[in-house]
């Protein structure tokens, strides 16, 4: 049963998003249009009652007239209130999703670092070896083919792990809390030599890249701030050890000593 609050609620915002939904819709305000005019109409019978069958005449007549009046106009407003929830949600996804690569965007990874609910989390931060170069030899669109090319190939090797997206320019992340430290290093490493050997066309060119990679790891008590500078930090080592690399944060060095072999790789 409906309290009175709900089914306000339910009457004037509907969360229409299915065809059963807006059928429950038209079924709940056929109901209470029927209820109130019935009710109504019962009780003026009662006070200027003639006879049975002028009486059930007019109780017929009413349940006619709501119907038809009740079920095309809650129809028509169900369906206006789904379209516009199925936009806000298309909305929502978009405001969420970077337009060149189609990944999720900075503000989707920010929000998935807000989660706290985890027992490690690891965060790796990627980026296109001297992209500035490639721009400069390629041109602009060109090098956003090359983006969007590493991006996918990113999301194929790392989206198993958590949440692979874009952050802006030429810089992707990772951010998983449900796979160990290990796999996802065994992970970046496949993805280091498979971008390495990938041959990007990008705007009439052959364009072969290479991308470095730091790994960070946070703990349910660390900030993401402080996890998110351990995994840039680990990054630029990477660029000046010579690129072409996946280099690991010191907290994760101290927690994974044999793990210093696989990500020096360069």
């Amino acid at each position: 049963m409906f309290r009175s609050g709900n089914l306000t609620r339910l009457l004037a915002h509907p969360q229409i998003t299915s065809t059963k939904s807006l059928v429950r819709y038209v079924a709940v305000v056929t109901t209470v249009s029927l209820v109130i005019a019935l009710c109504m109409d019962i009780a003026g019978q009662l006070i200027f009652f003639t006879n049975w069958h002028t009486a059930v005449r007019s109780w017929l007549l009413t349940v006619l007239t709501v119907c038809v009046i009740a079920v095309p106009v809650s129809t028509v407003f169900a369906r206006s209130q789904r379209a516009l929830l199925l936009a806000h949600r298309e909305l929502e996804l978009l405001s969420r999703t970077d337009q060149l690569t189609g990944l999720p965007n900075r503000r989707a990874l920010m929000e998935a670092s807000e989660q706290s609910d985890f027992d490690a989390m690891v965060l790796v931060i990627a980026d296109v070896d001297r992209f500035k170069t490639i721009n400069d030899t390629i041109g602009h669109r060109g090098g956003d083919t090359v983006i969007r090319a590493v991006g996918q190939i990113m999301a194929s090797h790392l989206s198993q792990f958590g949440i692979v997206g874009r952050l802006g320019g030429d810089e992707f992340a990772l951010i998983s809390t449900k796979a160990p430290v290990e796999d996802i290093v065994l992970a970046l490493i496949k993805l280091r030599e498979v971008v390495a050997k990938t041959s990007i066309i990008a705007a009439d060119s052959v364009a072969k890249v290479s991308i470095s990679a730091g790994v960070a790891i946070r703990g349910p008590l660390t900030s993401f701030d402080t996890v998110y500078s351990e995994a840039d930090e680990a990054l630029y080592m990477a660029k000046r050890a010579g690129r072409n690399r996946i280099e690991l944060s010191d907290r994760v060095k101290l927690a994974y000593p044999e793990m210093f072999s696989q990500s020096a790789n360069g």
